[in-house]
């Protein structure tokens, strides 16, 4: 059987345009600019750091101002230009001769300096988007700042560093769906619609994600020798979720720390009348991979548990600014009976057997 033939790009941008008319999603474009926690203007401990040429002589870029609101109750977002300073709005759904397109949802991205990972910072709601720069009102490093798009204050959603989950991936890894050199993109049909679905539910009292071991191929997660540095990688984990859920973007909610009771899972956090049973994994380095015991694989499989059984696996537990520790959640997904992330990663579960050996003084007779 031959391989279904790839979407050309002017075929991808009809079928984004036409799922936009249709109301699955908004017009979507992506701008890819430095790391900030707050994106609030010019702080000592908050400045912009990425590869943008720019940012080699500059302590600040212009994104520094990105979520600081406007006098008049707006968002200004500035993107580097790159080797055009024009974008694309026709790739959106504008018309040609269009000089703006409104109800747009603009996605900032930005390269995590620990990992390395390009993640979801932010995004506004409802923006225009305009096809030239404009000039802003805010100087900086003798100059002034222009703007890409706008949108209402409060249409803007900034992810503060501990909810910074959602990877989206390079050409390089993902060919035909993946960014590409140049700051802006404009996505594709499926990151598209995975990332609608993310920020729709985003902030709600849900089950932001839920489950399993994970492991990649037979690979072994590296074993930790120290105990006592064990220990505090598993504590940083776990106030990493507590953190992550008591906060409002988790869901605002009760956590009760289980930890010594052998249930199985490491947290009970209370949104709804029945919790999320959350299991935490904490590694030093960036590889997502670590292990279940007997005790939480079988809780994590049994069928009552599906729904609420949560592993959240939080990487570079110990790292130190400005690089952040980079937690993956895994959710069951019952259509396709598997584990995924909310940005597309599937989980591998690798099961592993065991035996336990001993010394006799003489052999068997």
């Amino acid at each position: 059987m031959k391989a279904a033939p790839k979407k050309t790009e002017a075929a991808q941008m009809r079928a984004r345009q036409h799922r936009a008319q249709a109301g699955a999603n908004p017009p979507i474009i992506y701008f890819n600019i430095g790391w900030m926690k707050r994106y609030a203007g010019t702080a000592p401990d908050d400045k912009t750091i990425g590869a943008h040429a720019y940012l080699n002589n500059h302590r600040y870029g212009d994104e520094s101002y990105n979520f600081a609101p406007t006098a008049y109750g707006t968002v200004r977002g500035h993107r580097p230009p790159g080797s055009h300073e024009k974008t694309n709005i026709t790739r959106m759904g504008a018309a040609r001769t269009d000089a703006e397109i409104k109800g747009a949802l603009v996605v900032w991205l930005a390269k995590e300096p620990g990992t390395r990972r390009t993640l979801i910072v932010g995004w506004y709601m409802n923006a225009t988007v305009f096809r030239e720069g404009r000039d802003g009102t805010v100087d900086l490093n003798d100059k002034r700042i222009n703007y890409t798009a706008e949108a209402r204050a409060d249409g803007a959603t900034l992810l503060p560093p501990i909810a910074r989950t959602f990877e989206v991936q390079s050409s390089r890894l993902r060919p035909g769906s993946g960014f590409g050199q140049k700051p802006t993109w404009y996505g594709a049909e499926v990151v598209d619609k995975r990332v609608w679905s993310y920020i729709q539910t985003y902030g709600q009292s849900k089950e932001k994600q839920l489950i399993s071991k994970t492991s990649a191929g037979n690979k072994t997660p590296p074993k930790n020798f120290d105990p006592e540095l064990r220990r505090k990688v598993e504590k940083a984990a776990v106030e990493h979720a507590i953190g992550y859920y008591k906060a409002e973007f988790g869901g605002s909610c009760i956590v009760k720390s289980v930890e010594t009771a052998a249930k199985g899972w490491d947290l009970e956090v209370y949104n709804s009348s029945d919790p999320l049973l959350v299991e935490v994994k904490g590694l030093l380095n960036a590889e997502l991979v670590c292990e279940l015991t007997a005790n939480e694989y079988e809780k994590m499989m049994r069928p009552a548990n599906r729904r609420s059984y949560v592993v959240y696996v939080v990487n570079n537990a110990l790292v130190a600014p400005p690089a952040i520790p980079i937690a993956s959640i895994f959710r069951y997904d019952e259509v396709r009976d598997h584990w995924f992330t909310a940005d597309g990663r599937m989980l591998v579960i690798t099961k592993k057997t065991a035996a336990v050996l001993s010394c006799c003084l003489w052999g068997l007779e």
